[in-house]
């Protein structure tokens, strides 16, 4: 059975042919995809960029890359930098060999071509253990190349923390479907790249440094080459899923792309690296809600959220990456050990998370809807408590007085959340948060919060849902305080990870 890695390539090479699952691969067919991915292996400006702020980009054929002229591998070439010339001469060498060799053929396979290969222990008959090589035929090494090479798969630059600071790896993500499934995958992205939500992704910035040189960075394509690609690499596995169902609004696509995340559903998935790939799956709810149209907005969601204790979100803060790692997980998996990591990160939520958190907790834990709304209720109420609190607290209109109002009301959530994670006891636990809100506000409880006050007091909401519930809910940011916030305090795109890195 091929390696999905394999199969990618080989669905790709049946659909732009036209080919059956049953019809013959030919060399031709082969050298043809080579060369199309040989063809965009590095990225480079269109025209000039000196005076600009922002720059064009096309794909080069060309093997030697320069990053002060914006000559940069490009995204979809999986490799790294210093690697790039041995994926550059192999593919060329196997493109000769397609000329005049056999498709049956047996030979080592490069680690240059096939990203997760590389030696392993072989045995012998004598009892010997020595270090081998894998082998493949032609065919099955060709087959590699076009997935390492192709643009026609998903794509990011995956940030990655390293000794001596981040680095980025191209990654990309390959579903492990049948054949038939994985050709409407492929079909189904090639669409979603030519759609005009796509149109800004080889775009990017162009910075003049002190002494007025003028350098193009990166264009938005390598955050992914999806429509609206994420802000966090960590987040690129949801946010393709996101992008599928947003794109499934589209008359003309939605039932193929319907199909296509259905049969996503549990399926594994494969985000391969030069040297590694790791896997994973989604959730079927979370799939759900990429097929509702939800989903996209809950990844940018994810993305603005502040954690109490780190300020707004700067682009290399590795506390913010922590959480988009865990963020991302409770997304895949969408299940009670994810959450508890998700929640482990004390932060404030933009309020659009609320419909994550509702389809979790009614879906996953089964939690009666109307304990889910009365919760609900009580936790935005304890989030306006915190916030009326810090507005009375920073009474006197400092210079950064929004910054103030948001340290002095994640102080305020910090004692609150505190009492709920101490309780020992559902009524302990209502005594405690609920008195402590009554009396920091002066105000009652809200009405509708009555029967979640009931069933945890009673205990017959079990202590540990009813602590998850109300501490996921106040930490939703309340839409008093949106509107009540200026626009030029709301969250930016400008804190994203940058691209500008050579």
């Amino acid at each position: 059975m091929s390696h999905p890695f394999t199969k990618y390539a080989e669905a790709l090479v049946r659909l732009e042919n036209g080919l059956s699952v049953s019809d013959y691969i030919t060399k031709a067919h082969l050298k043809i995809e080579i060369d199309k991915g040989l063809n965009s292996f590095r990225l480079s400006p269109v025209g000039t960029f000196e005076g600009k702020e922002k720059v064009g980009y096309t794909y080069l054929r060309e093997a030697k890359g320069d990053t002060k002229l914006g000559v940069f591998l490009s995204p979809n070439i999986i490799s790294s930098d210093m690697q790039a010339k041995n994926i550059w001469s192999e593919s060329n060498q196997i493109v000769r060999e397609l000329e005049i060799g056999v498709l049956s053929k047996s030979d080592y396979v490069k680690m240059s071509i096939a990203p997760i290969s590389g030696e392993f222990l072989s045995f012998s008959l004598s009892g010997s253990i020595g270090r081998g090589k894998p082998k493949a035929s032609l065919q099955e090494i060709a087959l590699n190349a076009i997935s390492s090479l192709t643009t026609e798969k998903p794509i990011l630059q995956y940030r990655i923390e390293k000794k001596g600071g981040p680095d980025t790896a191209n990654t990309c993500i390959v579903p492990d479907l049948e054949i038939i499934d994985l050709m409407d995958f492929i079909l189904l992205f090639k669409k979603m790249k030519l759609s005009k939500t796509a149109s800004n992704l080889m775009i990017g910035d162009v910075r003049q440094s002190k002494t007025g040189i003028y350098e193009p960075k990166r264009p938005l394509i390598y955050r992914g080459n999806f429509p609206n690609p994420p802000r966090s690499s960590a987040l690129g596995s949801v946010a393709l899923l996101g992008a599928i169902g947003e794109f499934a609004k589209e008359a003309e696509v939605s039932s193929l792309a319907f199909k296509v995340l259905e049969s996503l559903k549990g399926t594994t998935m494969y985000m391969v690296k030069y040297g590694g790939a790791s896997t994973f799956t989604y959730n079927h709810h979370v799939v759900d809600l990429a097929k509702e149209g939800k989903l996209r907005e809950t990844v940018d969601s994810v993305y603005y959220t502040q954690l109490y204790n780190e300020g707004r979100r700067k682009s290399q803060n590795s506390e913010y990456q922590k959480f988009d790692l865990f963020a991302s997980r409770f997304l895949q998996l969408f299940n009670r050990p994810a959450l508890r990591d998700f929640l482990a990160f004390r932060a404030e939520y933009p309020f659009q998370l609320d419909i994550l958190l509702n389809t979790y907790f009614k879906k996953i834990e089964m939690i009666d809807p109307e304990i889910v709304i009365s919760a609900r209720k009580l936790g935005r109420w304890l989030n306006q408590v915190a916030y009326f609190a810090a507005k009375r607290e920073v009474n006197n209109s400092p210079s950064n007085y929004w910054e103030e109002i948001r340290k002095a009301k994640s102080k305020v959530l910090i004692e609150l959340e505190s009492s709920t994670f101490s309780a020992k006891t559902g009524d302990a636990l209502i005594a405690q948060a609920i008195t402590r809100a009554g009396r920091i506000s002066g105000m009652d409880a809200p009405e509708g919060s009555a029967l979640f006050m009931e069933k945890t007091s009673s205990g017959e909401l079990a202590l540990e849902n009813a602590k998850n519930l109300l501490i996921a809910f106040s930490r939703l940011k309340n839409k008093v305080e949106l509107k009540d916030q200026p626009k030029d305090e709301l969250p930016e795109d400008e804190h994203s990870e940058d691209l500008s890195k050579d």
